[in-house]
């Protein structure tokens, strides 16, 4: 995709061009573009939501920024060093519009999500990608588990006693499961699909490893140690970040480029996982959990 940038105060396109291009953007770049305009809450919507909000956005910066279309991302190759595109330093808006309380902008992300959807062997045609086929993927549960995981974060902090208890409970739980199924089902799809991707998996895998351990240390302590709700902090902006990067160079890819039926068969598995009534320490959830993913994909 070609970039439109401004220079010297000639713009050169007009609106209609521009929607074209936003229309041809992969989901990962539409996602990259929203974020480096300031626009936030787009990990759970589908292209066609994600086409609207861009355009949206344009048409509310016309008259106050240079039309740059950018994707937010950076383009590697396996023989050139990657270069980043420009962060647009515009006010965060969520996905309607409206400007939310907070407004820092994290200004990175690379990504391995601009390739285009491949092709079946031998069918001549593109194979269907997931957001096309109407049905929660594999990419859907685990981008539902991140919002929840963020919101559990945001309650444990709020709440005290009991209730501080049960939400980090839940917390632990839900921290388990969603690991296990990404190292279980997604990370070995992505290592072999994704461009670098077992560079990139490695990179993954060794962030939710500490992220396990720092989660058992806080299991140890209990929420009312002292050092439980630094160390909470601390887990939390390692989680956010990892989190990021997930979608930002695995998830947009797997969901242009695997076909939609691969992934939605990945979730029926992961969802029997998440049925299992696992609780206790983080290493006894894994078991559970790793048990009936065995089950569920013999």
């Amino acid at each position: 995709m070609v970039e439109h940038t401004s220079s010297g105060g000639s713009h050169g396109h007009d609106h209609a061009d521009m929607a074209g291009d936003i229309d041809t953007m992969t989901v990962s770049q539409l996602r990259g573009w929203l974020k480096d305009h300031g626009v936030t809450g787009t990990s759970g919507m589908r292209k066609e939501d994600l086409v609207k909000a861009a355009v949206k956005t344009m048409r509310s910066d016309q008259g106050t920024a240079s039309p740059n279309i950018a994707t937010g991302k950076k383009s590697t190759t396996a023989h050139s060093p990657a270069k980043s595109t420009p962060s647009s330093a515009a006010p965060h808006k969520t996905a309607s519009g409206s400007p939310p309380a907070h407004k820092t902008v994290t200004g990175k992300k690379t990504a391995h999500g601009t390739a285009t959807p491949r092709t079946e062997t031998g069918s001549g045609q593109a194979a269907e990608t997931a957001w096309e086929s109407g049905h929660d993927d594999v990419i859907d549960l685990l981008l539902s588990h991140h919002e929840q995981i963020k919101q559990l974060f945001s309650r444990i902090e709020r709440v005290q006693g009991q209730q501080k208890q049960e939400a980090w409970e839940q917390l632990v739980r839900l921290l388990v499961l969603h690991e296990t199924i990404e190292q279980q089902l997604v990370h070995p799809l992505a290592a072999r699909r994704v461009p670098d991707g077992e560079d990139v998996i490695e990179s993954r895998l060794q962030e939710e490893q500490q992220a396990a351990e720092d989660l058992s240390r806080l299991y140890g302590l209990g929420i009312d140690d002292p050092q439980f709700d630094d160390g909470l902090i601390e887990l939390r902006d390692a989680v956010v970040e990892h989190a990021e990067l997930e979608e930002d160079e695995e998830f947009g890819y797997l969901r242009e480029n695997v076909p939609a039926e691969q992934l939605i068969g990945i979730a029926t598995a992961a969802r029997a996982a998440e049925r299992v009534q696992a609780s206790g320490s983080p290493s006894a959830i894994t078991e559970r959990v790793r048990g009936a993913l065995r089950d569920a994909v013999k």
